[in-house]
């Protein structure tokens, strides 16, 4: 198979995994936002987010094991699981803006509001030595934020994030058993 169609074919299989990490940021990121409502949906989303990352280094697995015969060299790990996560960073981005554009009308800033003025929230900012001032001061900031911005925020963080989470996973999921022309086994590390 050429070089380009191997990395055609991985580009695929990445973006469907991606948009599966998505979907599940999507629910995670939705239970966060309605644990001002209901507060056990803040543990939810925490679980869906850790059950995403282990869900996106499976996928690595899945892929060497089904795709590639239980073969993947670093590097070629190494871009699938970024890929992944970049696949997923967009759709998150995409559905972050549609949600801070046209659905959230200031409520999350609110509701951060209505945290700060409870006598936990004060003695926690004492405690970090955090001024009502400074406190008001970053809300505002994050309140000027435009919807693309905030997106674009997310998206550059998850980005990162997800090149570091990259960087274990392909050195765990990395195999090479391929045979060589002598019948040994040897070190494939092509792409």
């Amino acid at each position: 198979m050429a070089k380009s169609n191997k990395i055609e074919q991985m580009l695929a299989f990445a973006r469907i995994d991606g948009a599966w990490v998505a979907l599940m940021w999507i629910a995670s990121f939705a239970c966060f936002v309605w644990q001002f409502q209901y507060q056990s949906l803040g543990i939810v989303a925490f679980v869906i987010g850790a059950v995403s990352l282990i869900f996106a280094s499976k996928r690595v697995k899945n892929f060497r094991d089904n795709v590639l015969d239980g073969n993947i060299s670093f590097g070629r790990a190494l871009f699938y699981s970024i890929s992944i996560y970049l696949y997923a960073s967009l759709l998150f981005a995409m559905a972050q803006f549609l949600y801070f554009a046209f659905i959230d009308n200031g409520s999350m800033m609110s509701h951060y509001n209505d945290i700060a003025s409870t006598p936990e929230f004060k003695q926690a900012m004492q405690v970090y030595g955090l001024t009502k001032e400074e406190w008001q001061l970053a809300m505002d900031n994050v309140a000027a934020l435009k919807p693309i911005e905030i997106a674009f925020q997310f998206f550059t963080t998850n980005i990162v994030m997800g090149t570091m989470l990259s960087l274990p996973v392909a050195t765990i999921f990395m195999r090479n058993n391929k045979r060589n022309n002598n019948g040994h086994i040897g070190n494939n590390t092509s792409f």
